[in-house]
């Protein structure tokens, strides 16, 4: 569900600063600080959506917004110039014990490489070009293995990524999403994304948890088995697998979820003042810090292929993806489908 608020706790670990946003279960109604352990300094920025007997004081909220009056609700820039990041080198990380084992990763790996490496010139990403000003220019690189036990703390994926990369990080324009075999359990958020420094050079990164048969972070694609059955998990035609579907469940849950933090990496990364002063977020985001992808989350509009909602071809497969927020749509009232309240109606899938 789309964070209503986002509020920030601001720390230091060692030398490592470390910002974090989270894509939330879509259940989750309320916001929460998550506080750091009583044991160990503060290093990074940190929001939490968590679920609560208090929906109604959430829906009763947006219930009075005032559909006429929408300023608040329009995406703005944060730095002057907007920080963004036009160009990306997106280089995925697969880190946990369970890589080794091929039935567990299935056609995950082979899949959201797919899904990266063809994601440019799809007409999909080009629905937040409005946001750059020289539009979306977005290159994969080849994929990272560390089958070493995973762990979801911000601070300790930075420090795999700048161990698992080290000397590689060299441009502010890359983006490493790490993609572990930890499951959620009580965790009210299905990946997030940060930022960090890594040998004097900022580092966009995402999180994402192991997916496979949990219902709150389910799409319910078409494209893939159905949660919790016997081949939930079978690999699909994406990992060139004579099957009905295209993807594995898991594949499908990820590759929504994939989608959400890259547009908001690319819309809004953590940003590092030259001076040395605190990093923040500089990027796009609404006066409630919702970003593009927040106020869209869970919510699946017109396909851009003509099929069922929330459809998109992204190298020659189906994919169910959620939608992203257009100031545009909303200002005009035309091209986009409403938000999960109803209220808005700038959310957009590149159809």
């Amino acid at each position: 569900m789309r964070k209503t608020l986002l509020l920030l706790i601001v720390f230091q670990v060692f030398i490592t600063t470390v910002l974090a946003e989270e894509n939330k279960h879509p259940a989750n109604t309320e916001v929460e600080d998550l506080a750091p352990p009583s044991n160990t300094p503060v290093s990074y920025f940190w929001s939490k959506e968590i679920s609560s007997a208090t929906k109604s004081v959430i829906s009763i909220k947006k219930s009075t917004i005032n559909t006429g009056d929408i300023t608040g609700y329009l995406m703005t820039p944060h730095t002057n110039p907007v920080n963004v990041m036009s160009h990306v080198n997106t280089t995925p990380i697969f880190w946990g014990t369970s890589w080794y084992n091929p039935r567990y990763y299935s056609d995950k790996i082979f899949g959201l490489m797919h899904f990266y490496q063809n994601f440019q010139g799809s007409t999909y990403a080009s629905i937040i070009d409005e946001y750059l000003p020289t539009g979306l220019s977005h290159q994969s690189s080849s994929s990272i293995i560390d089958t070493s036990t995973a762990s979801a703390n911000p601070s300790n994926v930075l420090a795999k990524i700048c161990s698992v990369v080290n000397s590689s990080i060299n441009s502010k324009s890359d983006y490493y999403p790490v993609y572990t075999d930890i499951k959620r359990g009580t965790a009210n958020y299905c990946a997030y994304h940060s930022a960090g420094i890594c040998n004097g050079v900022p580092v966009q990164f995402a999180f994402f948890f192991d997916l496979n048969d949990d219902f709150g972070c389910d799409p319910s694609s078409p494209y893939a088995p159905p949660i919790r059955t016997m081949k939930s998990q079978t690999p699909g035609a994406v990992a060139g697998i004579p099957s009905t579907h295209q993807q594995s469940q898991g594949l499908a849950a990820l590759a929504n979820v994939t989608a959400h933090e890259l547009f908001e990496a690319v819309t809004d990364p953590g940003y590092f003042p030259s001076n040395g002063s605190s990093p923040y977020w500089g990027g796009w985001f609404d006066s409630f810090h919702d970003e593009v992808a927040d106020k869209c989350s869970w919510t699946f509009g017109p396909s851009n292929t003509g099929l069922s909602p929330g459809t998109v071809l992204i190298g020659g497969y189906y994919w169910k993806l959620q939608g992203v927020w257009s100031n545009e749509a909303q200002i005009t009232s035309t091209g986009g489908y409403p938000t999960q309240n109803g209220n808005l109606v700038g959310c957009v899938t590149g159809s």
